[in-house]
C-alpha cells in the first residue's frame, strides 16, 4: 500500500519552508521592499509582543500558585480522611 505524503509537514520544519519558498521563485517575483519587510520587527510591535508575553507569565504563574494550593488542600484533606 502506498502512502500519500503529507502536504502540511513541511510547514512543521521551518527550514522545509524556506527551502519550498526558495525553490518556487515565487518571493523572487516580489519587490525587494516587500521581501525584506517581514525580517524589520519595529519597536511598537515588539514593545507590544513583550507587554502580551509578560501577561501571560503572570496569569502562568497565578494558575499555577492556585492549582498548588488547590492540590495541597486536597492533599491534607485525603491524609485527615485516612487518620480518621
Amino acid at each position: 500500500m502506498s502512502t500519500t505524503p503529507n502536504p502540511f509537514a513541511a510547514l512543521l520544519d521551518p527550514a522545509g519552508v524556506l527551502s519550498a519558498c526558495a525553490r518556487s521563485g515565487a518571493l523572487d517575483a516580489l519587490p525587494v521592499s516587500v521581501r525584506r519587510s517581514a525580517d524589520r520587527v519595529s519597536t511598537q510591535v515588539a514593545g507590544e509582543l513583550a507587554e502580551h508575553d509578560a501577561a501571560v507569565d503572570q496569569i502562568y504563574q497565578q494558575m499555577i500558585a492556585k492549582a498548588s494550593k488547590t492540590s495541597l488542600a486536597k492533599s491534607k484533606g485525603a491524609v485527615r480522611a485516612q487518620e480518621a
